[in-house]
């Protein structure tokens, strides 16, 4: 049980993610959740635990002794128990079985937050930690920063007359933050981003299904499992992202009418850029190429910027033919997990290039543990 058993507390709504009611919490009592849940459940400071993931079952119980509520509700709380048939290869690792980077990377919705405000207080509830770009329930575009500054700092819960869901750097309730989407490149014309808009949309709702473990539906094709879906979207991310030897990108061909022209990527590490990890804007370029590499004409061209003279058509077999060959390797391997109209696509480029696969990727991998056995030995020197 809890050393301290604090005198009054929110109580956690229904749909609220664990870290958000131990923030509202600590905001009450002017202090940062982690000396909270220091005072409330001594632990490691090392520890992995997350508790909007899984709790761990001695600070569960510690957490509801101290802030006099259920453990039941406390436990409710948690994405695993919220969502039973939750994809969890996306989440960050609790144990040492996977990996382990920090807390989730929440993105929310300000119509939401202005809407708990007139409720009479400040939440984010458990669709926030999703790795979404819209929230389904208005239609808008989620946000990541506080759009009156560049913060360096994550936003969190304050106490000025009431629980308010502020800035990190300057203060501003993010609630007033309000953000009514991206500005197309110019010389695009109103209609394309009009009609770009509800595609985007409703392939960011088939990511929601999938990784609540429902059958989700890939562009031009019928709904698969959800494991299958979101294979998918995990290697053509990482097929989009990767580097080649010029340090660019295949995400730098895409143009859709819907965004902003999409910085020259230019990634500064070999190592893979989760789907689940970039800002709501990076995912909807990557999505909208998705969308365009696997969907039929002509939304397959839309969503690519070939509607302009200047722009190709970006395809699934472009794709295979116009990255890295490691890539390529990558996602002839990978393509095992594929629905079979994909596979299919995948073996055909296979089989007409005749690429020894595994050698490929060992060459690969063995060029890279050079480089990095290389930078570690510059670093020695200068360190």
């Amino acid at each position: 049980m809890a050393e301290v058993a604090f005198p009054i507390a929110p109580c956690p709504l229904p749909d609220e993610l664990p870290s958000f009611w131990v923030g509202r919490t600590a905001a009450w009592y002017d202090v940062s959740v982690a000396d909270l849940r220091q005072v409330l459940c001594p632990a490691d400071p090392k520890s992995k635990t997350r508790p909007d993931v899984k709790w761990d079952a001695q600070e569960a119980s510690c957490i509801a002794a101290g802030l006099r509520v259920a453990l039941e509700v406390v436990t409710s709380l948690e994405l695993k128990r919220r969502w039973p048939g939750l994809a969890v290869d996306w989440l960050p690792s609790t144990d040492e079985s996977g990996r382990a980077r920090g807390d989730l990377d929440l993105a929310w919705c300000g119509l939401c937050l202005a809407e708990a405000h007139e409720a009479g207080g400040a939440y984010l509830d458990a669709e926030a930690a999703l790795p979404l770009i819209f929230c389904h329930r208005h239609g808008s575009w989620r946000q990541d920063f506080c759009r009156r500054c560049h913060p360096r700092h994550a936003p969190h819960f304050t106490w000025s007359g009431g629980v308010e869901f502020v800035c990190g750097d300057c203060g501003a309730p993010l609630r007033t933050s309000r953000w009514p989407g991206p500005t197309p490149v110019a010389l695009v014309e109103p209609e394309e981003a009009t009609a770009a808009l509800p595609i985007l949309f409703a392939v960011d709702c088939e990511v929601r299904e999938a990784l609540l473990g429902r059958a989700a539906r890939l562009p031009g094709l019928e709904p698969v499992p959800a494991h299958q879906f979101l294979c998918v979207l995990r290697d053509l991310t990482r097929a989009l992202l990767a580097p080649d030897q010029f340090k660019t990108s295949y995400i730098n061909l895409f143009d859709c009418p819907l965004l902003p022209a999409m910085p020259e990527y230019k990634p500064q590490t070999w190592d893979e850029q989760p789907y689940c990890e970039l800002s709501p804007m990076a995912r909807a370029h990557v999505l909208s190429a998705v969308v365009a590499l696997l969907a039929d004409e002509p939304v397959g061209r839309l969503m690519s910027g070939a509607h302009r003279p200047w722009k190709g058509h970006q395809t699934l077999e472009s794709l295979l033919t116009g990255t890295p060959r490691w890539v390529q390797a990558m996602l002839i391997r990978s393509s095992a997990a594929w629905p079979a109209s994909l596979r299919a696509r995948v073996d055909g480029h296979h089989r007409q290039t005749g690429m020894d696969v595994d050698d490929v990727l060992a060459q690969f991998d063995a060029w890279r543990a050079e480089r990095e056995q290389q930078q570690r030995e510059r670093t020695s020197l200068i360190g």
